[in-house]
């Protein structure tokens, strides 16, 4: 994951992905950062409001970013190690209003980075960025029609590897699922994959023993039950696979 990272998107939107990722960033059971557990003593405190090292980067006034501004709120704070956790991670909310001289003050602290430091810069659009800013970041673009192109993409994939159930398990659609990019890992998406690949294993009833059937499709209406309760996805997908090995044979 970088540790430099420009959020594109509606403001509501990318400030509650900054939150996950930074949530994730500190989780201390996953290294899946998109998935934080939720459990955790990180994971516990930062739904206080309260966490330690995770730092809201304001404006001191109404219209921009300033110089000031990063050094009392980024630079000075990256001199020093993390109070608590492994990182410190900074959200830089309407970071398309940083002044030019604020981002060039900001180049050696994104460019040398302590090895502790995160840095997610919000913004509606990626155009006010300096060119040496942008070139050193990595440009995520959320909810953007790039990917929801990705999405059904990602959907495709799955509908090809439930319609091959008849030659292919499908513990093994499964795991071939699960080599999927983890961005794409998502709640909506994994519940997609799992209604295809319920209804493509119903059409293929008779290629399976009725012991085998009733195993697996127990676990799929489990998995979207657990799903259906803002369970971890990364949790439920692993546990799919562990109730699907239970009755393969």
């Amino acid at each position: 994951m970088s540790h430099a990272q420009i959020l594109v998107g509606d403001g509501d939107v990318i400030r509650r992905f900054a939150n996950v990722l930074a949530k994730g960033i500190n989780c201390l059971n996953t290294t899946h950062r998109e998935n934080p557990c939720g459990e955790c003593l990180s994971c516990r405190v930062f739904d206080t409001n309260n966490h330690p090292d995770t730092f809201y980067v304001t404006n001191s006034n109404k219209s921009s970013i300033g110089v000031d501004d990063v050094r009392a709120q980024i630079i000075e704070p990256m001199s020093t190690k993390p109070f608590s956790y492994k990182y410190k991670v900074f959200i830089i909310d309407k970071a398309d209003t940083l002044t030019p001289a604020a981002q060039s003050a900001l180049l050696k602290t994104i460019e040398e980075p302590a090895p502790y430091g995160f840095f997610l810069f919000l913004a509606p659009h990626e155009h006010n960025f300096l060119p040496t800013v942008l070139s050193r970041c990595y440009l995520r673009k959320i909810g953007s029609e790039a990917n929801q192109n990705q999405g059904q993409e990602h959907r495709a994939f799955a509908k090809e590897l439930a319609d091959t159930l008849g030659s292919l398990d499908v513990l093994d659609a499964v795991r071939q699922y699960r080599k999927l990019e983890p961005i794409k890992e998502t709640k909506e998406d994994l519940l997609s994959f799992l209604d295809v690949l319920y209804q493509a294993y119903g059409e293929k009833i008779s290629a399976h023993s009725p012991a085998k059937l009733l195993n697996d499709i127990s676990a799929i209406t489990h998995t979207k039950n657990v799903l259906s309760q803002n369970a971890n996805t990364q949790l439920a997908l692993e546990l799919l696979l562990i109730k699907l090995s239970s009755g393969k044979g």
